[in-house]
């Protein structure tokens, strides 16, 4: 009983505000652009890429994430997802386009006094607006990748998040926001490429991440509600790929608007 209070029902009573966006030294440390491989237990699945835009009124974030199989007939497909957060760290705005040759969705969502107002459009078909409160949304990402840099963390904390799922959009299978309370339960030290590396442990029912001491992410393993449990792990940036998968994507989106 001590162990199911500590671990599942004391993170929910003690929820605090989701980690604020610091530029710290994890962008000297990793570069304004990154690359992320995905793989599940078969091999590759796809790749991310990470832009970020700093001035001293704001961080965008843009990530490019090109899935080239799944489980899903949609594949192969693209999901941008571009963040914008305040001077202060705040999520501010949120977008999340998908497109595939057949058919497009669009996710954009800007923080407001109380909530999350959302306008979401799939395909031609008309726009669907709701909201959802900053209780429950204080931190939105993309189900390819939960997290990002997070700084400041220490064992104990631990937040809600909504984890907004593309595929389920527009296939309609699953759900397509995606609640979780999320908690730093411990340290572990993982093998990365630059030799073992000490990091805090982020977990959440069908995810977990580990963090290094710059806030960067090493890894994440998440189970998707379709496609099973996919690993994302940091690579070295190829410049070349990711302009041709940029291209590629945009091109998709043009012809299944038109």
């Amino acid at each position: 009983m001590s162990w199911l209070v500590a671990h599942d029902v004391l993170p929910a009573w003690t929820a605090q505000d989701a980690p604020a966006l610091k530029v710290t030294d994890w962008l000297e440390t990793e570069g304004l652009e990154t690359q992320s491989g995905i793989y599940d237990d078969q091999g590759r699945v796809g790749t991310i890429w990470t832009v970020h835009r700093i001035d001293e009124n704001s961080t965008q974030r843009d990530d490019l994430v090109v899935v080239e199989r799944f489980s899903v007939p949609i594949a192969p497909f693209g999901v941008s997802v571009d963040s914008i957060f305040t001077a202060d760290g705040l999520l501010d705005e949120f977008t999340v386009s998908l497109a595939t040759p057949d058919i497009t969705a669009n996710l954009h969502g800007e923080r407001f006094h109380a909530d999350f107002s959302f306008t979401l459009r799939t395909g031609r078909g008309p726009e669907r607006f709701f909201k959802i409160p900053l209780t429950d949304a204080g931190m939105i990402s993309g189900a390819f990748s939960p997290f990002a840099q997070l700084t400041d963390l220490k064992v104990g904390d631990s937040w809600r998040m909504q984890v907004f799922n593309p595929v389920a959009a527009v296939t309609g299978m699953g759900k397509r926001f995606i609640p979780m309370l999320v908690a730093v339960t411990g340290t572990e030290r993982i093998s990365t490429a630059e030799g073992l590396v000490s990091c805090l442990v982020i977990e959440s029912p069908g995810v977990k991440a580990w963090v290094d001491d710059s806030g960067v992410v090493r890894r994440q393993e998440i189970t998707l509600p379709i496609g099973g449990e996919i690993r994302i792990v940091p690579e070295k940036l190829n410049v070349g790929q990711r302009e041709e998968a940029q291209r590629r994507f945009y091109q998709i989106r043009r012809e299944s608007r038109s």
